[in-house]
């Protein structure tokens, strides 16, 4: 086998978990490739001791890729010209070693979550309302609006819940003068209560005999269930 693929467990609640597995893997032969989807792509080589660290830059240039080289780093993969992974023999300076420094690179992504929660809260309430209206008076729009509303909850919670954890580490950093560990925030309890109003809606749906809403609800459900149960015991 000459490739093998590693889930990504979320950089912004596991980047210095993911860092530390994939120097693990390295030390076994498997270096890190490229990313695929929500997984990282290794591929066989000769066993490497290297570190490997990520940054975060919109619209990344030559000139920004040339500092980290001059630096000891090289750039080994880019996803959504926005999350860059470097990697370094183990010893050579870290990227960032001032506060302020480590502070900006999370404020900017912070920031991006933070306007796209922002734009996915305002669809989701318009949905809901449009969804409410429509089942009310104009009943024929009223599933295509439904569903749409369903779909726009998965962009608002996977640019909510890491516009929290970014700003976690900023506290962190703040409060310890640095963020390098992963984030403790119990973000299980919140996949749990978000199931569990996905839950009540379905039962609620089969009361009222919505039987495909229903369904959809109890599945998100599940799928929230899941993810509170992986957090927890990621974090136990």
């Amino acid at each position: 086998m000459k490739n093998k693929y590693v889930m990504v467990r979320g950089f912004a609640f596991s980047e210095s978990s993911d860092m530390e597995k994939l120097r693990d893997y390295a030390k076994e032969g498997w270096i890190l490739e490229g990313i695929s989807g929500l997984f990282y792509k290794l591929r066989k080589g000769e066993a490497q001791d290297i570190q490997y660290s990520l940054d975060y830059q919109e619209e990344a240039t030559k000139e920004y890729f040339d500092l980290f080289t001059e630096a000891g780093w090289t750039h080994v993969v880019s996803s959504g010209n926005l999350m860059h992974i470097f990697s370094a023999p183990v010893g050579t300076k870290p990227i960032y070693t001032e506060c302020a420094s480590e502070m900006d690179k999370y404020s900017s992504i912070r920031n991006q979550m933070k306007r796209g929660s922002i734009y996915f809260a305002i669809a989701l309430i318009t949905l809901a309302v449009l969804s409410v209206v429509s089942e009310v008076f104009i009943k024929p729009i009223f599933i295509p609006i439904f569903l749409l509303f369903i779909l726009s909850i998965f962009p608002f919670t996977f640019t909510f819940m890491p516009y929290l954890a970014y700003g976690s580490r900023i506290k962190k950093i703040r409060k310890n003068g640095k963020g390098n560990s992963d984030v403790t925030f119990k973000f299980w309890l919140i996949w749990l209560i978000v199931s569990l109003l996905f839950l009540f809606e379905g039962i609620y749906g089969l009361t009222r005999k919505w039987y495909v809403f229903a369904v959809c609800f109890i599945l998100l459900g599940m799928i929230y269930i899941y993810l509170s149960i992986s957090d927890y015991k990621k974090r136990k």
